[in-house]
């Protein structure tokens, strides 16, 4: 029961995160669908729209605590780590934040979002379809969504969950114990949850697109993954949450920086 505290905290967070992501996915859906195709989605929901929110955000809440509590529980062989939750929430101390890894997130997370816009801008968008009305959701709505959501739950899933479960699986395979595990088994996890990461959103990106062609899906696997490996290594090298602070600085700087100026320049 010793990671419980730290599961329930990463749980209550998640479900804030589902609080806000499912209003955040309708609102993109409604600028980039026509008016009839996002009234056909609505009217497949059989519920009020609060009651469906709400069911959301306690699924998503309750995956989010259920994979911290069984990722936390795979750290004890794999050394990967939350030094900082550890810290405060079971050791009952200040956290002592590493500044070297702090500035290599911010700076990391920061570059990142510059990396992905002036790529999709310039060698994506040029051969796919236009989406929608050309608005997206509401700058708030999107940095609180890909904040909470993109940079909690799915670093819960994907890094402490997903890819500590890789990594210790190798070990059990190969009978390696945490001190003798090679550097390779966690490069396999990093690019197998990153690649899995890229492939997760295919359907939600066809859904925007109305098709899947090799453009789109190498634009999946390229503006997802190659930020999904920094975020590993840095989940392995420095602990999850400088992981989490890289992954929310990216939508950060994303949403407040740089769609605002290309929106002005434009």
């Amino acid at each position: 029961m010793k990671h419980f505290k730290i599961a329930l905290f990463l749980g209550l967070l998640g479900l804030l995160a589902g609080a806000f992501v499912v209003p955040f996915q309708l609102e993109s859906l409604k600028n980039a669908l026509t008016a009839a195709e996002y009234a056909k989605i609505i009217d497949t929901i059989p519920f009020p729209m609060p009651v469906m929110i709400s069911v959301a955000a306690l699924q998503i809440g309750f995956l989010s605590f259920i994979l911290s509590w069984i990722g936390l529980k795979l750290t004890e062989r794999t050394d990967l780590a939350l030094p900082l939750l550890h810290s405060w929430l079971i050791e009952k101390k200040k956290p002592v934040i590493n500044k070297s890894a702090l500035k290599l997130a911010l700076i990391g997370g920061a570059s990142g979002s510059l990396f992905l816009v002036i790529t999709d801008l310039f060698l994506f968008q040029p051969h796919m379809p236009k989406l929608g009305n050309g608005e997206g959701a509401v700058w708030w709505k999107a940095t609180l969504a890909g904040v909470l959501y993109g940079g909690i739950v799915e670093e819960v899933l994907m890094r402490l969950f997903l890819m500590t479960l890789i990594v210790w699986l190798l070990a059990i395979l190969f009978k390696k114990s945490r001190e003798t595990i090679p550097t390779f088994f966690y490069w396999i996890g990093i690019i197998v949850a990153a690649l899995l990461f890229s492939a997760g959103h295919l359907p939600a990106t066809e859904a925007l697109f109305g098709e899947l062609n090799n453009i789109i899906i190498t634009r999946a696997f390229i503006l997802n993954g190659v930020l999904a490996v920094f975020f590993g290594y840095l989940f392995w090298k420095k602990g999850l949450e400088y992981a989490m602070i890289a992954h929310m600085m990216l939508h950060v700087a994303t949403q407040l920086a740089l769609l605002p100026l290309i929106k002005l320049i434009s």
